[in-house]
């Protein structure tokens, strides 16, 4: 499963019409980039503080990354169902045609799909 780009741009080119659409959209983007960077700075992090830190703060500090990664995927999960929907008000085929649900293995295939969109942004670059 994977997001698929000509949907989402044909959506942002349709909520160019009405600024709300269009900041929806745009926080919803934005929550994936929220969420790649969640998972980065935690896997980071978890390197960096490894054998410097006392157990009970790399404890802590990790389990306030994790909360913070597990919230921003949350937030994921509702934007792709929200552009899903928004998509179908626009008469447009889903964004995400994959299951969106908190459970396992959904969550992670929609996260691996928000993942792939933002690294092929990435790498599409000038």
């Amino acid at each position: 499963m994977m997001i698929n780009r000509q949907i989402l741009d044909l959506l942002i080119e349709n909520s160019k019409k009405d600024p709300e659409l269009l900041e929806a959209v745009r926080d919803a983007l934005k929550s994936f980039e929220e969420y790649h960077t969640a998972i980065y700075s935690m896997e980071t992090r978890k390197k960096l503080l490894n054998g410097t830190a006392e157990a009970q703060i790399y404890q802590s500090e990790v389990a306030d990354m994790d909360r913070r990664r597990t919230n921003c995927h949350n937030a994921v999960l509702a934007n792709v169902s929200m552009l899903n929907r928004m998509a179908a008000m626009a008469g447009l085929p889903p964004v995400y045609d994959g299951v969106i649900s908190r459970d396992h293995p959904y969550r992670r295939q929609v996260a691996d799909a928000v993942l792939a969109f933002v690294q092929e942004i990435i790498l599409e670059r000038p």
